[in-house]
């Protein structure tokens, strides 16, 4: 067994992950073709989890026990404590179903021509200015990317809301206010910069976190991308594409949070790695 690993760990280090079982294809190969998908749908989340979960937390830090502090903060518990999977059925059955305004699978229309050149098809239908596949490709973004990201939003809000409040009472805020400036000044430039370490830190965890969790929601939404073929290699118990499926969202992991380390030092130069 010990020699069965070491030849399968030779040919790791020369990128080479095997052959699926199922498609007989390289797994590394089917891997970087799903991945932009994965990669285009944990941006769009996360760009939704940081704007609505940053603002939220700073509005109910500076309006602390008000209706929209406990409203939101509510909400974000709520959002921490929903299945991915019923939320992503109800917003299918909402908007996609009851309501009809939005697509509820794939990433784009069948009848819309896009060249793919990188794989993310908004970064495509902009190099491209196929402008008819751009907005349908955001369209197509909506109901998946809110249902990944609700629950990094939720998580945001309560850790911004959380600094915030630690930041705008300590002496130097005092100071600031005492001196006249004004207070979108005091607490944009000042106090959010100060709370921004465990701000950053939450989102690269959670970054990583959807760049590997996505599994149920692009199983849900039919969304192509390395979930989707995780959970079809499970289901036809292709070994090989299970493996390297794994190996590559836990290096991503990694990876990610070896940026959010290293951002540290550029968001507060107190911090220094020698």
């Amino acid at each position: 067994m010990y020699i069965q690993y070491f030849i399968w760990f030779k040919s790791l280090v020369r990128g080479d992950l095997g052959r699926s079982i199922a498609t007989h294809s390289p797994v590394l190969e089917e891997i970087f073709h799903r991945f932009p998908a994965t990669l285009e749908l944990s941006f769009f989340a996360m760009i939704f989890a940081i704007v609505v979960g940053t603002m939220a937390g700073i509005i109910s830090a500076i309006r602390q026990y008000s209706f929209f502090d406990y409203t939101s903060m509510t909400v974000a518990l709520f959002g921490i404590s929903m299945p991915v999977f019923w939320l992503g059925l109800m917003l299918m059955f909402i908007f996609g179903l009851w309501l009809n305004i939005l697509p509820i699978s794939g990433r784009i229309d069948v009848a819309i021509p896009l060249k793919n050149l990188t794989g993310l098809y908004l970064l495509d239908s902009l190099l491209t200015m196929n402008w008819q596949a751009l907005g349908n490709s955001l369209l197509h973004l909506i109901l998946p990317g809110v249902a990944l990201g609700t629950i990094p939003m939720a998580i945001i809000a309560r850790i911004t809301r959380s600094s915030m409040l630690e930041v705008i009472r300590q002496d130097f805020i005092r100071t600031e206010r005492a001196k006249g400036l004004p207070e979108k000044k005091v607490i944009f430039r000042h106090a959010l910069k100060n709370a921004l370490i465990p701000i950053v830190t939450v989102i690269g965890m959670e970054f990583g976190l959807l760049l590997g969790g996505a599994i149920l929601t692009e199983t849900i939404f039919a969304w192509p991308g390395l979930g989707r073929y995780t959970v079809d290699a499970v289901n036809a118990r292709d070994y090989p594409a299970i493996q390297g499926s794994v190996l590559f969202i836990a290096s991503l992991f990694v990876v990610v949070n070896l940026i959010t380390d290293v951002l540290y030092a550029f968001l507060n130069p107190r911090i220094r790695y020698h």
